[in-house]
């Protein structure tokens, strides 16, 4: 971990530089459902960031703030924003969010779920390091990057989505996942930078890369995969390009590399759960058939109940609150309704 402690360092420095207001706050905003959120101005005041504060439970962040009969988009999730925060279970990120900062998420040791507004163009470094109970991500279809060590450590991550607009995976982006066991890495990669998935034991690595770059290889201590992953997964590329992989720079040293992807690889087992309303309707994606699902009110009085069918589920979240808690099986989610 020698060099990721001297890139931390050096990271650490240079942001403490450039504000000394890293732990403070400029305002400080209650949600509809009564989470207090901290704001920084940003672009002259013209935008927030989420800052620095103590946050537990499920926290759900606005796309718009008001303030003093002044309303300002939210497009920032600020260093350290909930670095620390062990009580933290569930944060969705909205869509006018379009970075991550320095290790905003770094140790929220019981963090399940993470939503990712499909604005956000770069997750920074270290941003999820060390969220051990985060069992799966899927990165929206606007990130280009994913910084060094972002979810480093992230022990229980079993299932990873990449979109098709990721550029760079960066170095120990996924180091110590050791729960990940499948990964697909789509065409738009160009940088596969050192130890991305070192300590990761996967059994299936799919590329979906027609012209692969070279990474780094097994005999590395910066070696891209783990030594197991090398000797042991199965590297699928696209028709017409094993000779390719076979010829580049630690693609090469993968001992079994077929050619072609079977679709039932390609076909997650699980699809993510994906929630949606419209007006006092909530719309329930990707649940397992027959899985029970309940609103209740901020009081907790439930209101409606229903039981997941194929494809969509639909249910009525008929209230006065401007906020309900919507529980897909063991998942319970903060929804706005209002």
């Amino acid at each position: 971990m020698k060099k990721r402690n001297i890139i931390t360092a050096m990271i650490a420095l240079l942001l403490s530089a450039v504000s000394n207001n890293a732990f403070g706050h400029d305002i400080a905003v209650k949600n509809d459902d009564g989470v207090t959120i901290y704001y920084n101005y940003m672009n002259d005041g013209k935008e927030l960031e989420v800052t620095y504060g103590s946050y537990s439970g499920i926290v759900i962040i606005p796309e718009e703030v008001t303030y003093m009969n002044r309303t300002r988009k939210v497009t920032a999730i600020g260093y350290y924003a909930f670095s620390g925060c062990s009580s933290l279970t569930s944060v969705t990120i909205p869509n006018s969010v379009t970075t991550i900062g320095f290790e905003a998420f770094y140790d929220c040791s019981y963090l399940t779920s993470i939503t990712i507004g499909n604005a956000v163009t770069t997750i920074g470094v270290e941003a999820f390091y060390y969220c051990r109970r985060l069992t799966s991500v899927t990165i929206p279809n606007s990130v280009i990057s994913i910084g060094n060590f972002a979810f480093s450590g992230c022990s229980s991550l079993t299932s990873v989505t990449f979109p098709n607009s990721v550029t760079t995976i960066g170095g120990g982006a996924f180091s110590g996942c050791s729960s990940l066991t499948f990964i697909t890495i789509p065409n738009s990669v160009t940088t596969i930078e050192y130890r991305a998935f070192d300590g990761c034991d996967i059994e299936k690595v799919v590329s979906l890369i027609k012209d692969p770059r070279g990474i780094t290889g097994k005999d590395s201590y910066d070696r891209t995969f783990s030594l197991n992953t090398f000797n042991n997964a199965i590297l699928y590329v696209p028709v017409g390009t094993i000779d390719k992989y076979k010829a580049t720079a630690g693609w090469q040293e993968f001992q079994f590399i077929e050619e072609g992807v079977p679709s039932s690889i390609l076909t997650p087992k699980s699809a993510p759960v994906l929630i949606q309303r419209s007006g006092n309707t909530l719309t329930i994606s990707g649940a397992p058939t027959g899985t029970p699902i309940a609103v209740y009110d901020l009081s907790g009085r439930l209101i409606n109940t229903a039981k997941a069918v194929e494809g969509t589920t639909r249910i009525d979240a008929v209230t006065t609150d401007k906020v309900v808690i919507a529980r897909v099986g063991e998942r319970a989610v903060k929804v706005a309704i209002k």
